[in-house]
């Protein structure tokens, strides 16, 4: 098994991709979409028990485990779109 936290300190080079930030988005891109997940399977759960106000809290969870995948991605295509820029610089 691969360890993350190996490659979270990128040696403190001012130069090149902050490796360190892409692996913490990355990281919170993949809890994020694994609450969103396990919300919206427990309010299914929770509505077929027809208990409306804990699928209710269920989903506003899944809308904010959402949010917070949504906004590592922006992390992560920040980076991308450098990395593209500084590729086509090169040209």
């Amino acid at each position: 098994m691969v360890h993350l936290d190996d490659f979270i300190d990128d040696g403190g080079d001012d130069e090149g991709p902050d490796v360190a930030a892409d692996f913490a988005a990355l990281k919170g891109c993949l809890k994020a979409l694994a609450d969103a997940i396990a919300s919206t399977n427990l309010a299914v759960i929770n509505a077929a028990q027809g208990d409306g106000g804990a699928a209710t809290q269920r989903v506003q969870a899944s809308v904010g485990a959402l949010k917070r995948f949504h906004d590592a991605m922006k992390i992560l295509e920040a980076g991308t779109e450098d990395d593209a820029a500084g590729e086509d610089e090169g040209l």
